[in-house]
């Protein structure tokens, strides 16, 4: 009985250890959908060769740090970046969020507009709720979030 039991504790410890995870940064860090309901999710596309994009990197960075207990902003860079290559742009334009290398317009069913920077908002229960195009400043997108 004993044996049984732990068998179906490691068969489910192993299931959940098998998930998939919905995004995973550059990083490597793997993070499901379930981690981020509750809270904002604000998503940055950008690209080094889009001055506005590394003007709005210090916003972004302000916006994470003042409000990490309330939402998670991410970057993910528009030539789809990986690696090295991207690392060391993310160095270059001192970003302190963490970058994405798994599209989530795939997730979350939005279209990217053809000019940079556009910034994405997910409300608290994972629904597209804004679409911001052009660089942001920490007070407008304060608004936005209504923080």
């Amino acid at each position: 009985m004993k044996l049984k039991k732990i068998s179906v504790y490691a068969f489910i410890f192993l299931l959940v250890g098998c998930a998939k995870p919905d995004l995973i940064t550059s990083d490597d860090k793997k993070i499901f959908l379930d981690d981020l309901k509750g809270k904002w999710v604000v998503i940055n596309y950008w690209a080094d060769w889009c001055p506005p994009c590394i003007k709005e990197i210090p916003e972004l960075n302000k916006l994470n740090a003042k409000y990490s207990n309330e939402l998670n902003v991410f970057l993910f860079n528009f030539d789809r970046l990986e690696g090295e290559e991207l690392e060391t742009q993310l160095k270059k334009i001192n970003a302190e969020v963490p970058s994405l290398i798994t599209d989530p317009q795939n997730i979350y069913s939005y279209t990217i507009p053809e000019s940079l920077p556009v910034t994405f908002v997910i409300n608290k229960k994972g629904e597209l709720s804004n679409i911001l195009q052009g660089p942001q400043t920490l007070e407008e997108m304060e608004k936005v979030l209504n923080l």
